[in-house]
């Protein structure tokens, strides 16, 4: 539909030239209709204005729809690269940053959308266009059209290959920058060593020499770029030349209309844009189509998991499979080909509770995840309720197995939505009913059905055995502690509201009994509270929103401290707090973490300086602008950020007023300000500021626990079970469930299971921060919430009591009975010297839970000391050279006096390690060691020592632990 209105809009200026200008006569016929020339004249121009709107409608409607099909398709890619995420193997999902991942998605993809638009429609629509403007000229004249395409070919050729150059050098430039910002980055980090070592002059040689090479490529580019530009114009003028030439020769010799040759004219010049656009979107293709193959490798894993996401809910099995778990001669590597596990072959009936403790994180956590297929075996076969584990559906594994772990991942929410998530296999998101009906929309057209959502029966069912679990640990007081920080804002909140405002009689005066004196500011109106602002002191009410006080409510503040009599005094004490400002910080100090909890904006300080140099000038008064700024500052900053330098004549004056400012304040300072009442639940307080109807002072918060624990106890006794939960459930999580303590995650974890009731139950060191006692009744409610599912506990040593029906051990890769010895097997891959050593160091205590890569390396790099019976292998006094690991032999450390004789004497037995806490505190031996048989040590030097403890956190706060025994026992 566009080219024949282009076509037209062409046309018809030549028309309105030749035939109504033009006209011999001052009357025109048209097909057979006899019309003044005036007359034709305004039809055809008006005939022209109406399809030059309506060509530039259609155009408008294509490039529309342009982009909607490029948002379409981006869309359809961003959701497939984010599918392909979820199937990522551990291996590379671990070498993989989430900051790659989201640049990819985000920015690096963006680019592609405007392409995917354009992919059709652009080449066709542009190809259209010239199209139909060449035969619009070959009917105007045969050279014209010729003339007009004479040129293309060329730059066909010359002008991709000229642009490749271009690119190639652009490619280099951006190394080149990158490698300028990498030395600038390291002459900012060691400026000082370099003045302090002369270090200078090389470094700015090789600056010189950076910043001369990336100053010749430009240039380079700058020249091909406009030297393309230069030949892309000249071949396009060229063709003019030829119209004005032959185009002229023709009208003189009457050959050709003056219409027909602006026309023609005309037309070229349209000619060049689509021309042009169909070489930028070829350039523009060149560029992305290397975007996208980067980002595709990106997210193409060779051992990508196999696809399942288009296995919804709804096509999974109904059927549950029965929970028998089975391994037959299973063999898991890691990245580097090293077998972590070694033909292993296993059966679990169904119903059975298995316990195999592995001393390794690594360990536990492959056989977690080889069960939840994250991880695919090299070789052997697993399988689930006798169903090979690679052909079942995610989503029947989902509900088909439940994993609890140390560390869950938490995501952001409420405990509730995290809890919940196995009911609806959805994650765990706020959503608004706006964002829930645009999800299903687009998850229609994605292929993606919206998850089923679970029925009442089921969300009750759920609830009740999630009680059972917080009742059984004793969650209950720690959840409701944390709890008291959030904010009840929500409209199913009003019941709970009201339930909770009725304690606020009993619960400060059960603090009162804590005897904990200045702990609570409680509201009344015979005091001022530091923690409100100025305004909040006045009018006894808190800000409705968390933003600064703006221009209009500060006029109307202003007007009622005019009223009360009180603006000079206010305005008084405002200069004061602004100079404690201006001192304290600077331009350079506003990003600091103590302005930033004033609140105040940045561009703020600037002009309270400004105000603050006119006030010192002499003779010269406050303007109004200076006074609303002040003001402002006291109405958005509480006077506990200034201290004492806040005056308390201001705040008597501010108690005095308060009967009269609720009566002379502007009514429309309500939508500002929410009032505090006694009888009414705040929204602007948190639900333990609302109980005690106060704040806690900085003298309360060394006492906030005893507080808390008080207001449980009181909430525990006084509020229904049911309405108490609500507020757990309802508790927000932050990202990765920042704002939660490590038990509260873990509870988290094996909740999720608990609510899922899943055929197979993996515990992965469950609830491992929890004392042995709780965590024996979570797994005793767990058997009775779940009597026939198969639970695989995986632990790093076997439990001394537990209701687990059998046992193995995972040790060097293979999984054996208890008890059975394992030092004779080698890993795949490792030889027995450095098996022996890995065996030996894994019996010392501090090293038992290094990761098998840390062990590794540390056995590497240790060496076997050989001392003959009698040897002496360091004296007291000497300097550390290293620690010892006693292998086999009878050992002696002894202490002597100045004459010879022994006073201190013990024998370690082997597995002992000797000399660490030397090398740590770097002091002199403080006995001395020699052998009383044949004896094997194994010697640590004191930097692989060292490196091991930096690098590993926990056997560094085992060392902490181990060092605090022995300054304890020397004491």
């Amino acid at each position: 539909m566009l080219f024949p209105l282009l076509y037209v809009t062409l046309e018809l200026p030549k028309r309105i030239i030749n035939d109504a200008i033009g006209a011999p006569a001052d009357r025109v016929t048209v097909f057979g209709v006899d019309l003044p020339q005036t007359t034709f004249l305004l039809i055809l121009c008006f005939a022209f204005l109406g399809f030059v709107v309506l060509h530039g409608l259609l155009k408008m409607r294509v490039n529309t729809m342009k982009g909607v099909v490029a948002e379409r398709l981006l869309r359809r890619f961003r959701f497939g690269l984010i599918g392909r995420v979820l199937r990522f193997p551990r291996a590379y999902q671990q070498q993989t940053s989430e900051g790659e991942l989201v640049a990819a998605l985000t920015a690096e993809a963006e680019p592609l959308g405007g392409i995917m638009g354009d992919a059709i429609a652009t080449p066709l629509m542009q190809t259209g266009q010239m199209g139909t403007i060449l035969l619009f000229l070959f009917l105007q004249n045969f050279w014209f059209g010729l003339a007009a395409m004479a040129m293309f070919p060329v730059q066909v050729w010359l002008i991709p290959r000229m642009q490749r150059r271009i690119n190639v050098l652009n490619r280099s430039r951006v190394r080149q920058v990158r490698s300028l910002a990498a030395e600038v980055g390291e002459i900012a980090t060691g400026a000082a060593t370099l003045r302090q070592h002369g270090g200078w002059t090389a470094r700015m040689t090789t600056i010189s020499a950076r910043l001369g090479r990336l100053f010749n490529t430009r240039f380079d580019i700058y020249r091909k770029k406009f030297f393309m530009k230069f030949v892309n114009n000249l071949l396009t003028q060229i063709t003019p030349f030829f119209f004005f030439l032959v185009g002229g020769l023709l009208v003189i010799n009457g050959s050709l209309t003056i219409g027909a040759l602006v026309a023609s004219l005309a037309a070229f010049k349209d000619l060049s844009s689509p021309w042009k656009e169909l070489l930028t979107y070829y350039t523009a293709v060149q560029e992305v189509s290397q975007r996208y193959q980067m980002i595709v490798e990106k997210f193409d894993p060779p051992d990508i998991l196999t696809d399942f996401l288009f296995e919804t809910p709804s096509n999974a099995s109904e059927n549950p499979m029965a929970g028998t778990v089975s391994l037959s001669d299973v063999v898991v590597q890691d990245d580097m080909g090293r077998q972590l596990l070694s033909g292993a072959s296993l059966e679990i009936a169904s119903g059975d509770w298995l316990c195999i403790a592995a001393p390794e994180d690594e360990d536990r956590a492959m056989l977690a995840e080889l069960l939840l297929r994250d991880i695919a075996p090299v070789s052997g076969q697993v399988k689930i309720g006798g169903h090979d584990l690679g052909a079942i559906g995610q989503h029947s594994i989902a509900r088909m197995i439940g994993h609890a772990n140390a560390t869950p991942y938490i995501f952001r929410g409420t405990v509730g939505d995290n809890v919940m998530v196995p009911l609806t296999m959805a994650p765990a998101l706020q959503l608004s009913k706006d964002d829930l009906e645009e999800t299903r929309r687009s998850g229609n057209q994605l292929g993606w059905p919206a998850p089923p959502q679970p029925t009442d029966a089921q969300m009750a069912a759920a609830r009740h055995d999630w009680q059972l679990l917080v009742s059984a640990i004793g969650a209950q007081k720690s959840l409701l502690a944390k709890a008291l920080d959030r904010f009840l804002t929500h409209p199913h909140d009003s019941a709970l509201q009201d339930q909770l405002t009725a304690l606020r009689e009993s619960i400060p005066a059960q603090i009162d009994q804590l005897r904990l004196k200045g702990a609570i500011d409680s509201f009344s109106d015979d005091i001022y509270f530091d923690d409100l602002t100025l305004a909040e002191n006045l009018l006894m009410a808190v800000k409705a929103k968390d933003d600064w006080i703006g221009l209009n409510s500060t006029h109307k503040l202003s007007d009622l401290l005019v009223a009360l009599g009180l603006l000079d005094l206010v305005i008084e004490q405002s200069l004061t707090l602004a100079k404690a400002l201006v001192d304290s910080f600077d331009s350079d100090t506003t990003g600091s973490v103590l302005f930033r909890r004033l609140g105040i904006p940045g561009d703020i300080l600037p002009q309270l300086q400004k105000v603050i140099e006119n006030a010192n000038k002499t003779g010269e008064n406050l303007k109004p602008a200076d006074e609303t700024l002040l003001l402002s500052l006291q109405f958005n900053v509480p006077a506990r950020a200034f201290d004492r330098a806040f005056a308390k004549k201001v705040k008597h004056a501010i108690i005095a007023a308060r009967p009269k400012a609720k009566t002379l304040a502007d009514p429309t300072l309500a939508d500002r300000y929410l009032p505090l009442q006694p009888d009414h639940w705040s929204d602007r307080l948190n639900v333990l500021e609302n109980l005690v109807f106060g704040k806690v002072t900085p003298a309360g918060r060394k006492h906030l626990e005893k507080i808390r624990d008080q207001v449980v106890a009181a909430l525990m006794k006084s509020v229904g079970e049911d309405a108490l939960f609500d507020l757990i459930q309802r508790l927000p999580t932050g990202l990765r469930g920042a704002n939660l303590s490590q038990q509260i995650a873990e509870h988290i974890s094996l909740a999720q299971v608990v609510v899922k009731r899943p055929n197979i139950v993996i515990l992965d060191r469950a609830m491992a921060s929890f004392p042995a006692p709780v965590r024996h009744a979570s797994f005793a409610l767990l058997r009775e919430i779940l009597p026939d599912a198969t639970i695989l506990q995986l632990e790093a040593a076997l439990p001394e009591d537990g209701s687990h029906d059998n046992q193995l051990e995972l040790r060097q890769g293979r999984l054996i009975a208890v008890g059975q010895d394992t030092d004779h097997a080698p890993e795949g891959g490792e030889t027995s010297d450095l098996h022996q050593k890995r065996s030996a160091l894994r019996k010392a205590p501090l090293f038992r839970e290094l990761s098998r890569a840390q062990l590794r390396l540390l056995a590497f790099s240790a060496r076997w000391v050989d001392v003959a019976p009698g040897q002496i292998v360091f004296r007291k006094h000497d300097l550390p050279d290293g620690a010892y690991l006693i292998y086999s032999g009878a050992i002696e450390l002894y202490d002597e006096d100045e004459t010879g004789t022994v006073t201190f004497s013990v024998i370690p037995p082997p597995g002992t390690l000797v000399g660490e806490v030397g090398l740590i505190r770097n002091d002199p031996r403080r006995l001395s060691m020699r052998a009383q048989s044949p004896v094997t040590l194994l010697r640590i030097d004191p930097e692989d020592f060292l490196s091991i403890i930096e690098s590993d956190a926990r056997t560094a706060f085992k060392l902490i632990q181990y060092l605090v025994g022995y300054i304890g026992g020397g004491n």
